[in-house]
């Protein structure tokens, strides 16, 4: 199966970047999508086997857009049977490649700040301190 963005990458140049899409949307191995890849750039089909999941692609780019990356490294994760950091790599990847860019507010870590300095003043006014 060919794919636009890899044909796009291939004329451009860009063989790892085109080797590294492959892979992402197909699940493979390096050697394989190496191998798929340099076909792809001889004109040729790639091998047949795996092949690009649209659908499920589109699943992935859903969550990151809605901020649920956590969620998409999951489902990356069940899909192509992977650990962690590979599985984040890809789905970080894959959200360069749609420029998508990760959250800008707070996060977590500024949940927690605002909750303790919350806790911090309703203490502080219960026990009497000068605020």
């Amino acid at each position: 199966m060919r794919d636009a963005d890899i044909d796009l990458l291939l004329q451009q140049g860009r063989k790892i970047e085109a080797i590294k899409l492959y892979r992402e949307r197909t699940g493979v191995g390096l050697a394989e999508a190496k191998e798929a890849v340099e076909a792809m750039a001889t004109g040729q089909e790639p091998p047949a086997g795996r092949t690009i999941d649209s659908a499920w692609e589109a699943e992935l780019i859903s969550l990151l857009e809605r901020g649920q990356k956590i969620e998409a490294i999951k489902l990356y994760r069940q899909r192509h049977d992977v650990g962690l950091k590979g599985a984040k790599e890809a789905v970080e990847a894959l959200a360069a490649g749609h420029g998508i860019t990760g959250q800008s507010g707070p996060g977590c870590l500024g949940a927690v700040l605002v909750t303790i300095l919350v806790c911090l003043m309703t203490l502080a006014m219960a026990v009497g301190v000068p605020h």
